[in-house]
């Protein structure tokens, strides 16, 4: 007997993103312009890079579903893809500014960061960026916060935090409910369910958008 598969990892990246929320949120962020805190970024970021890697997984099963050809495959981006996909697709500049915080993680974006105490409070006095980004990164960051313009999303890499998990969290989510809303055959996940805090739960209302589930 002969069988088959499509290496799509999809759903399955849901589960950890699940377990890695409920230890998050066991720890208090850092009030600072510098930094979000070890275990708080430490969360936060591998939360972000898995919910990227989900949204990308799902568009490989697009493609995959779409019969894309070997070259938007092997060389046209996420961001691109998209929007080419669908002239109507409704998140543009968001999918964008959570691909420039994939980046700025994935390579550790470096820089040097100078700042002051007074009464416990953190005040930065002088920012050097060491490394660049890419033309997405140069149109979509506002580099005197140091954050991206439509997200609010931290470019200093150990600044980001819960803030910036809730945003990605719910970007990949809509995202995705916008690609099953076009066929579910490419993406269905709008009822799934997974543990959370000891129930099964929506994993809508786990990102914080309980009116999406159905």
């Amino acid at each position: 007997m002969k069988d088959g598969v499509v290496t799509i990892i999809g759903s399955n990246y849901f589960e950890p993103i699940c377990v890695l929320l409920e230890r998050l949120e066991k720890f208090e962020e850092l009030q600072s312009d510098v930094q979000s805190g070890v275990y708080v970024n430490g969360f936060s970021v591998s939360i972000c890079l898995l919910a990227v890697a989900c949204l990308e997984s799902f568009v490989m099963r697009v493609r995959y579903i779409r019969k894309a050809d070997q070259k938007d495959i092997d060389k046209t981006s996420v961001v691109k893809y998209l929007p080419k996909l669908y002239q109507n697709f409704p998140y543009v500049n968001e999918l964008s500014e959570i691909y420039i915080l994939r980046d700025c993680i994935i390579h550790n974006h470096l820089w040097e960061m100078e700042f002051s105490w007074e009464s416990d409070e953190v005040s930065v006095t002088n920012v050097n960026k060491r490394s660049s980004g890419d033309t997405k990164y140069s149109q979509s960051v506002d580099f005197h916060l140091r954050q991206t313009k439509i997200l609010g999303l931290s470019v200093n890499p150990i600044k980001i935090g819960k803030l910036e998990v809730t945003t990605v969290l719910q970007t990949m989510w809509k995202i995705l409910l916008f690609l099953e809303k076009n066929d579910r055959n490419q993406c269905y996940v709008s009822a799934a369910h997974f543990r959370y805090k000891g129930k099964m739960v929506p994993f809508g209302k786990i990102v914080g958008m309980p009116e999406t589930c159905t």
